[in-house]
């Protein structure tokens, strides 16, 4: 387990070489490809090289009360009815969560021949060109590369936030319909639409418990169920 000033190096060593000159999308999937140069300690002549993928999913905008259990999945009922309190209070509130996923089976690392500052411009000047791709280049420390990946992230998050808001809100999903944002209102009835699997049963059953809707969507739910079970 690193320590917090290991975790703090690495974010000081950090340096984003390039960033995408498109954001992420406000209604609909974004794929972010990743270049992450590190120099390799005691190897002057070479660096190690990691590319891959972020994916994120289409932003959603929510209200607190439907993620604490999550929030607080390891706190007591001191703490529980503190978060309560204060939610109760904020019904006015909302959220844009970025459903960020690291694809794992899309990461690939390699060592390459050169100075880590000249194969990261090599690298930017190639994603410049690319005007199809999300992609960013960053230089980071080889032990802690991840650390410099999200603050990539964190940085392309910050940048995308403003238009998604803009789109958002001149879409109403800010608002809310029965108490539950229209965004997670549409969400789910997508959700319904594309569920053609038991499987996919599955996971919507477990979102609609996630979210604390089940029992506005059972009858919904178990009329599908049942229709795919056959």
């Amino acid at each position: 387990m690193p320590s917090p000033n290991e975790l703090w190096y690495a974010a000081r060593m950090t340096r984003i070489v390039y960033m995408p000159r498109k954001l992420l999308e406000t209604f609909g999937e974004t794929y972010v490809s990743y270049s992450v140069v590190s120099p390799i300690e005691g190897d002057e002549e070479h660096v190690r090289l990691r590319r891959g993928i972020v994916r994120s999913s289409r932003p959603l905008v929510v209200t607190p009360q439907y993620y604490r259990s999550q929030m607080l999945e390891n706190f007591g009922e001191d703490a529980k009815s503190y978060l309560d309190e204060v939610l109760s209070r904020q019904d006015s509130l909302r959220i844009i969560q970025y459903g960020l996923r690291f694809m794992k089976e899309e990461h690939s690392e390699e060592v390459v021949g050169g100075e880590a500052n000249e194969v990261a411009d090599q690298l930017a000047r190639s994603a410049q060109d690319d005007n199809q791709q999300v992609q960013g280049v960053l230089v980071g420390p080889d032990q802690f590369w991840e650390i410099s990946l999200l603050i990539f992230i964190n940085e392309l998050v910050k940048q995308s936030a403003p238009r998604n808001v803009r789109d958002m809100a001149r879409d109403g999903m800010f608002g809310l319909d029965r108490g539950v944002p229209l965004g997670v209102r549409q969400e789910l009835d997508a959700d319904f639409q594309a569920c053609d699997t038991l499987d996919k049963a599955e996971d919507l059953g477990r979102k609609l418990r996630e979210y604390g809707l089940f029992e506005q969507y059972e009858d919904a739910f178990f009329e599908l169920y049942m229709k795919l079970k056959g």
